[in-house]
């Protein structure tokens, strides 16, 4: 672009040349220049961006940190932030029109970007939100390229006609979809093994295979420099509907490594959420332990969030709120202890499941990771552990309120708060150590 404004005005300069000659023939010259002018700018205008938009959908019981990974290595990778959008939707309400709420999501990121077309991803129940999205030939134009991911195995490709060239990303080793899933005709099919139903959405094997279908080419992740500080953001939301809390309070802390108390008693850093939920904060120091207080106003106790600290920029950090509806999520959850006498720790994996025979989970020295507590099958990335019968013992039973549903465990477990020694929570060798707070002053996530 810089090489052709210098040729506009080399032959500016040829203009200035020819003063002295008669006023029609300046005229001439100076419209000629001009269209010259408009057209090498015009090239430059009507150039492709290097990328299109990328719409991502998450599936059964998540939100949009399921593509924290993803994200990172988009932008790694040279696209733009602005062209990443993940787009949040209760999986809870089947019967809701998620069609046109992604419908005017998706046109709002055509018109902020200026593209035509953007690229969709979907993730096991949002690769059937998806499909039911490009059914219709008027929401298919908007899009260019398809991946459908750890999701139902469908008859043809995407789109009315099964026009959209579909990229089918799955894994034997998911036992979510292993009966449902599997090869799509027409589609590129792309099968990797040993990747569990989260791993097919967040790991960078995954990532490579969508960046080469969407742009044929691999990708290159540009080294991050080290930094002292990094911005960190998200929403605020409640846990499985995804609804957003408004002027919630955001209260961050700074822990002692090796103990899991906190560094101050005030919070370092407070904000508050906007109306969709969503919050910042721009600096965060890097290597430090994190917690993260979320205070919502239409809850009655608070969640502590423990994160072993940031490295990285990270705006996809999803902090939530125990769900307060009627759906069957908030009655598996509402019973959760609030006493003074017990702790109640939920353990988060963000990025896989921990599975008995694959994964070292442990608390205390307590494996979790068994096959009664986390059987491949349940896909287990969620721990919930707390004293349910309140018997001041730890059976380290499965509780069997969590029995039937996917994702979500519980482990009859006594943690009494008045301890000064701190939780030591293990993940296949990460360590993070945390306070024992009382349930009656909030839950516990410990976040890996």
């Amino acid at each position: 672009m810089l090489d052709k404004v210098k040729l506009i005005h080399r032959i500016v300069e040829m203009h200035s040349s020819y003063s002295k000659n008669s006023l029609f023939m300046r005229i001439i010259l100076l419209l000629c220049i001009f269209g010259i002018a408009a057209r090498i700018l015009a090239q430059d205008l009507e150039k492709p961006a290097p990328f299109r938009p990328v719409v991502m959908l998450h599936g059964f019981l998540a939100s949009g940190d399921t593509w924290a990974s993803f994200c990172d290595f988009f932008t790694r990778s040279g696209y733009p932030a602005d062209y990443l959008y993940v787009h949040d939707w209760n999986t809870l309400n089947q019967g809701a029109d998620h069609i046109q709420a992604l419908d005017a999501a998706i046109d709002t990121l055509l018109m902020r970007t200026g593209a035509r077309q953007i690229d969709l991803i979907g993730h096991s129940a949002g690769g059937g939100l998806a499909y039911r999205y490009l059914a219709d030939s008027t929401r298919a134009s908007k899009v260019c390229r398809y991946v459908h991911i750890g999701s139902r195995r469908q008859k043809q490709p995407a789109g009315p006609q099964g026009q959209i060239p579909t990229l089918n990303l799955w894994s034997k080793d998911d036992h979510i979809t292993a009966a449902a899933g599997g090869t799509i005709e027409g589609a590129v099919n792309r099968m990797l093994s040993g990747l569990d139903h989260y791993q097919v959405a967040t790991h960078f094997d995954a990532f490579s295979e969508v960046y080469h279908f969407l742009n044929n080419d691999m990708p290159h992740l540009h080294v991050q420099p080290t930094r002292a500080g990094v911005p960190i953001g998200g929403r605020a939301v409640f846990l499985g509907n995804n609804k957003p809390l408004s002027a919630a309070r955001v209260e961050l802390y700074y822990l002692d490594t090796s103990s899991g108390q906190r560094l101050s008693q005030l919070p370092d850093v407070q904000v508050r959420t906007d109306k969709d939920g969503r919050w910042y904060i721009s600096h965060v120091q890097t290597g430090v332990p994190v917690e993260l207080v979320l205070a919502a106003p239409e809850t009655t106790r608070p969640v502590h969030y423990f994160f072993p600290g940031f490295e990285r920029p990270c705006l996809l950090v999803y902090l939530r709120a125990l769900p307060t509806g009627a759906d069957f999520l908030s009655t598996v959850l509402n019973n959760l202890p609030c006493t003074s006498t017990q702790s109640v720790i939920s353990i988060y994996l963000s990025s896989q499941s921990a599975q008995a025979g694959r994964d070292s989970l442990t608390i205390n020295n307590i494996s979790l990771s068994t096959h009664s507590i986390a059987p491949p099958e349940k896909v287990a990335i969620s721990f919930f552990l707390y004293d349910e019968d309140g018997d001041g013992r730890s059976s380290i039973a499965p509780l069997n309120r969590f029995a039937r549903f996917p994702f979500l465990t519980g482990v009859d477990m006594h943690l009494p708060p008045n301890e000064d020694i701190p939780l030591e929570i293990y993940f296949n060798g990460k360590l993070q150590r945390v306070r024992r707070i009382p349930s009656h002053e909030g839950i516990q996530v410990i976040v890996f």
